[in-house]
């Protein structure tokens, strides 16, 4: 019966895991820092950044971070700032163990006016999928934009609405402002109360919020399991008190004595058992709460996905389901 609780946990624990994460792309993409031209190395990371943030949301392919690209570039000595045909780029991607590479330029033409060229690279073939220049009239904040679009449509995917409105509005219009909707730590909050780890999900502490559920989901099941046996235990002492107390003989009174108090050691183990995980379960729903609430935030950022959301991977001709807490 553990065996079979046990393995219930574990089951309900994997559900949930792929309703937290959505389905996990099978390809993987690599996104190089833009090169800087007119503008500072600082600002274009932050832009590149901004691009990167996009590819997380869309979820079509899983993305190598930026630490882990510039510790493997920088182990085996690669230099990128004249790295910009397909062919270079795809040796990159191979050194990375990637099936896509995105690189491009980020240049300041004059006051308010600037280009975005960019380059998206199939590594197995040498191929460039995507290739797209764009000019920005505007600051660097209309550029970060443009990036954050960018993002969706090199991978053939809608953009968001609300970006559209963005960029037709302007970033600070009332209008736009009152779209918005900040993933705040009340709203982490709440979807804690209705089960662990949703909230750290929420606020983009997918790890933590997964290993929360899972020792919740874990610790449920043990302290259900301890019930079930503190119920069958219950149930034994009870028909045997009443074998008991019809018996006459002196060496079935002593028999039926041994096996009380076997029952009672086992109700004891069951019962401190059932107290300990049912504690435990509880301080795992407390650690939640309050790491969705106070931890620090990854991915504070505009919600304008809905619950369900259908995406179509032009890589592998494939529709897939990702699911939003």
């Amino acid at each position: 019966m553990f065996r079979s609780v046990y393995l219930t946990s574990i089951t309900a624990y994997l559900v949930i895991m792929n309703l937290a994460i959505g389905q996990a792309p099978d390809q993987t993409v690599a996104i190089l820092d833009f090169r800087p031209y007119g503008i500072t190395n600082k600002q274009a990371i932050n832009i590149t950044n901004r691009m990167r943030e996009q590819v997380n949301l869309i979820a079509i392919a899983r993305q190598v971070s930026r630490k882990t690209v510039n510790k493997i570039m920088k182990r085996e000595g690669l230099k990128t700032l004249k790295c910009v045909t397909a062919q270079c780029l795809a040796d990159i991607g191979q050194i990375l163990d990637v099936d896509y590479i995105c690189s491009g330029e980020l240049i300041k033409v004059a006051d308010s006016t600037f280009t975005i060229d960019m380059n998206m690279v199939s590594v197995d073939s040498r191929l460039t999928t995507r290739s797209k220049k764009i000019n920005v009239k505007g600051d660097l904040g209309d550029v970060a934009l443009e990036m954050e679009i960018l993002a969706w449509e090199m991978f053939w995917q809608k953009v968001p609405e609300i970006l559209l409105t963005k960029k037709r509005l302007g970033r600070n219009d009332p209008r736009v402002l009152s779209l918005l909707k900040l993933r705040t730590p009340k709203d982490a909050l709440i979807r804690s109360l209705l089960f662990p780890g949703l909230g750290s999900i929420h606020r983009g502490n997918t790890f933590y919020g997964v290993v929360f559920m899972g020792l919740e989901i874990s610790f449920l099941g043990l302290a259900l399991y301890n019930q079930s046996q503190l119920d069958k235990f219950t149930s034994d002492k009870e028909n045997n008190l009443n074998i008991y107390s019809t018996q006459t003989r002196a060496d079935s009174i002593r028999k039926y004595v041994e096996i009380l108090n076997g029952i009672e050691k086992d109700l004891e183990k069951v019962n401190e058992n059932l107290f300990v995980f049912s504690i435990s379960a509880l301080g795992v729903w407390g650690a939640s709460l309050a790491h969705a609430y106070f931890a620090d935030k990854k991915d504070d950022q505009i919600v304008y996905e809905d619950f369900i959301r259908f995406s179509y991977n032009p890589f592998r001709n494939t529709v897939n389901i990702n699911w939003y807490f």
